[in-house]
């Protein structure tokens, strides 16, 4: 496990992103080319796979090598499902960073967007609880653009957030006071990590980054089952296919 002196030592505050995997290898290679790819460079992964059976694990392995083991740290999952994994991962107090990123294995992610995130995190004092989240835009299994995801214009608000989670996880990136609300709620069965961490960080007074602009690109696939679009969109979704 990569200490924390490791991560810190970059210029700047370090990033730590949480990736879930399992049998990902379709798509993982470009996810993980645009991590490496991205402007702020202070990060470190930590994959957290839950038992994969195809070439999932060469493929981190590989990486893994090719950006040096300092920046990748690659563990065995519990197996019980995306939402406890990514949960896992959050909960981990062994696991050092200033921010953290939720990130999925079949996603894109746009070179500025952990630049984005923690130019707005560092304006937020490091006692109160936030998180940046983001707009995605919908791609095929082909990586050709279909859409965006759907604009939510309001303000994120707790009451808001007992109804409606705006943004997938594979957007959010959040402070260490975030984490530490995740920790105390523990490792539960919540349907989904991301609509959690929206709740707790409203529920407490935090505060929240919409941001329009979309950081990521979203794979829209048969297989999804982590990074799932946010509930508000699957809802759409739903209503529009009845």
């Amino acid at each position: 496990m990569t200490v924390a002196g490791d991560i810190g030592s970059r210029s700047g505050s370090a990033v730590t992103i949480l990736m879930g995997t399992f049998n990902g290898a379709r798509f993982l290679e470009e996810q993980l080319l645009s991590i490496e790819r991205q402007s702020y460079q202070n990060w470190h992964l930590v994959v957290s796979d839950d038992g994969s059976t195809d070439r999932t694990p060469h493929i981190l392995a590989e990486f893994k090598s090719k950006v040096g083991a300092h920046r990748v740290t690659i563990r065995s999952g519990s197996a019980k499902g995306f939402a406890r994994n990514y949960l896992g991962l959050a909960c981990d107090e062994t696991i050092p960073g200033n921010f953290f990123a939720f990130g999925d294995q079949d996603d894109i992610w746009e070179s500025d967007k952990l630049a984005r995130a923690v130019e707005w995190l560092t304006t937020v004092s490091p006692s109160v609880p936030a998180l940046y989240c983001s707009r995605t835009r919908l791609i095929d299994e082909t990586g050709k653009g279909v859409g965006l995801s759907r604009l939510f214009i309001g303000r994120p608000t707790f009451a808001n957030a007992l109804v409606q989670s705006i943004a997938g996880g594979n957007t959010m990136v959040f402070n260490q006071a975030t984490r530490q609300l995740i920790r105390l709620c523990g490792v539960t069965d919540a349907p989904t990590h991301d609509w959690l961490v929206y709740l707790l960080v409203t529920a407490t007074d935090g505060v929240v980054k919409y941001d329009r602009y979309p950081t990521v690109r979203y794979r829209l696939h048969a297989a999804n089952v982590i990074g799932n679009p946010p509930w508000s969109q699957r809802f759409d979704m739903l209503l529009k296919s009845g």
